[in-house]
């Protein structure tokens, strides 16, 4: 029988306002239609008795009683096959093996979509440190193993034993390498799909290595993503973290793909300002949409009920969005990085602080030398925008370079106080030189209008030769690359395994830049110099050879791996580079020890691009033999 709605014009009786009314905690006031409450009528809102609302949630629980009803079933059925098998065999430990395989129910998956029958996982290679006192939020769920997850698993999900070999390669081959979620070992496959199922689904994707099986899962993990965050309008850390994986280890820019991953970043950014992560809203805002929505959104989000790893998650996530927009910005343009905010300044400093979770130490360090890159890419943009408004001179640019000589100084200081023992140390020396390369280069284009290496003569205000501080800064691009290579090397093929994108991307950099520096037409620079300090050809032979050697040791099923993409491109660039060399050895060879100093001589081929101004690194597609050609084709300053 339906409950009598009081009379119009008094308040609501306890348990029998609206559900809007409800939920704001506000007086219920019947209208003298019937038809809906006074609050509701003025904020054009649906009037929903909550009578009917809790006969929903009844339906629900009746629904989930069901759910639970079956899943009791089976599992009844799967201890009466564990107890006929001890019966049998009397082999506990078969029944043990057997109970933990069928603990979830498994799925067809490919033979090589997984680490599981394509690498050999080395579990000695851990890089996480223990759990924390308070339960991390990704091991926050119940101990169900078989509870459904928020989304809908696919239909080449891989079985429950190819899941744990999955996330425990991510965990210790790859997540070490970019440490920015606290990813326990005591943390297992059913745990994280219940609690982070796009995280989980993420983690998948980018330990497919077969560039064909990963485009497949690729379609499925932006068809839940676009439904959640497009569609359903849904704003969750798990989306956030999950769609941040994907970035950091994400193929697409080699694919042709760049397109797809400045839109996919600009979402994550999105996901970030929603979720106000690093920003709170002031209390203008929130008083409105108290107003206007009925409800205060500040109680949603009290800080007093979130758990200090619930807080570092976010703090984590925070600054592992703005590396990842930085690095996407100088590598594929398109989009700006993530602004540095004082709130982010401070999340650094606490992440710094907390030694409960060794990782952070290093994933630290990585935060502090993308922000040294974003601060000189920034003097960089300022010169621009002086260089539009006809403002920018080389008078105007000694204080940039003047910028970019503390930032440098600022990394040496960052690079010697690198922990002895820490792990990874490798591949972030590595990133800290080309950090370095990266400060010289700008060094190199803020005097942008100066002649190109043009020594001759004093400056008008009598200070230094522009032409010798760009000679510098192209000497020490030298050697930073020198150095890139040198710690490259020194780094093994299965480490090279866990590398996320943006290290492949300096490589190409690293080699790009070396080409031009080698082939540089210029009577003041000593390009036979270069090639003494760091042989092209052999360069470019020594990391094919240890691109093919991760494929062999790592024992891919497949010969569409990334390693195998990015040898076929330094393959394709060394033919074109022993001609290139080739010619410029016969014309030092014929102009002998006295070259002309005449600036006039120089030839198009002194100009060398910034590292974030090559075009054809937004096209990239390395499955593409067109895309080979045409590049081949292009003139020397754009190959």
């Amino acid at each position: 029988m339906e409950k009598a709605r009081p009379a119009p014009g008094h308040p609501s009786t306890y348990g029998q306002a609206c559900m809007q009314c409800y939920k704001a905690k506000c007086r219920c006031v019947p209208r003298s239609r019937g038809d809906s409450c006074e609050r509701c009528h003025r904020l054009r809102k649906e009037c929903l008795p909550s009578d009917s609302t809790r006969r929903r949630n009844a339906d629900r629980a009746e629904e989930s009683g069901t759910r639970i009803a079956q899943l009791e079933g089976k599992i009844e059925m799967l201890l009466s096959a564990v107890q006929s098998i001890v019966s049998s065999s009397g082999s506990s430990a078969e029944a043990l093996r057997l109970l933990n395989e069928e603990r979830i129910p498994s799925s067809t998956a490919g033979p090589n979509d997984t680490p599981a029958n394509s690498i050999s996982t080395n579990p000695s290679i851990s890089g996480v440190p223990t759990p924390a006192t308070d339960p991390s939020p990704l091991a926050q769920a119940h101990t169900d193993p078989c509870s459904p997850s928020q989304y809908s698993p696919s239909p080449s999900e891989p079985s429950p034993r190819q899941a744990e070999e999955c996330l425990s390669f991510f965990r210790s081959r790859m997540l070490p390498y970019f440490p920015f979620i606290n990813l326990t070992p005591d943390i297992a496959a059913w745990q994280l799909r219940h609690t982070r199922p796009f995280l989980f689904q993420a983690i998948l994707v980018v330990t497919t290595f077969s560039t064909q099986k990963r485009l497949a899962q690729i379609e499925e993990l932006k068809r839940i993503l676009f439904t959640s965050a497009l569609l359903e309008v849904q704003s969750s850390i798990d989306l956030l973290l999950g769609l941040l994986t994907y970035l950091a280890w994400s193929n697409d820019a080699f694919l042709g793909r760049a397109d797809l991953i400045s839109r996919l970043m600009i979402l994550a950014i999105s996901l970030v300002y929603d979720l106000r992560l690093f920003k709170p809203l002031p209390p203008d805002t929130i008083l409105m949409m108290a107003i206007t929505q009925g409800q205060d959104h500040e109680s949603d989000q009290n800080p007093n009920d979130e758990t200090f790893q619930g807080f570092m998650e976010k703090q984590r996530a925070v600054l592992a969005c703005f590396v990842l927009s930085s690095n996407i910005s100088s590598h594929l343009g398109r989009i700006d990085a993530l602004r540095w905010t004082p709130q982010m300044e401070e999340a650094l400093r606490i992440i710094e602080m907390n030694k409960s979770c060794l990782t952070d130490e290093a994933f630290a360090f990585q935060v502090r030398l993308q922000l040294l890159k974003q601060r000189a890419a920034h003097i960089r943009e300022q010169q621009i925008d002086g260089a539009r408004t006809a403002t920018a001179s080389v008078t105007t640019s000694v204080p940039g370079l003047l910028y970019l000589k503390t930032l440098r100084e600022q990394l040496h200081e960052l690079k010697s106080s690198f922990p002895p023992d820490l792990l990874q140390r490798g591949a972030f020396i590595t990133h800290a030189h080309y950090v370095d390369l990266y400060i010289n280069q700008l060094a190199y284009s803020i005097s942008w209008d100066s002649p190109p290496l043009n020594l001759l003569g004093p400056r008008s205000d009598g200070g230094h030769l522009p032409g010798f501080e760009r000679l510098k800064c192209l000497w020490w691009s030298v050697e930073s690359i020198k150095s890139w290579l040198d710690s490259f090397y020194k780094i093994s093929p299965s480490d090279l395994v866990g590398l996320p994108f943006h290290f492949w991307s300096q490589m190409i950099m690293c080699v790009t830049i070396l080409k031009y520096l080698s082939v540089l037409e210029d009577p003041a620079w000593n390009r036979q110099e270069v090639r003494n300090t760091v042989d092209l050809i052999a360069t470019m032979d020594c990391m094919i050879q240890k691109l093919d050697r991760v494929c062999i040791e790592s024992n891919f099923q497949c010969d569409d791996s990334i390693f195998n993409l990015l040898s076929k491109l330094l393959s394709k660039c060394r033919v074109w580079a022993g001609a290139r060399l080739n010619t410029s050895q016969i014309q030092d060879a014929e102009a002998g020890p006295y070259r002309s100093a005449d600036p006039c001589e120089t030839s198009h081929n002194s100009s060398i691009p910034d590292l974030d101004q090559m075009i054809w690194m937004q096209s990239m597609d390395l499955e593409d033999d067109q895309w080979f050609e045409d590049a081949m084709n292009l003139p020397a300053p754009f190959l």
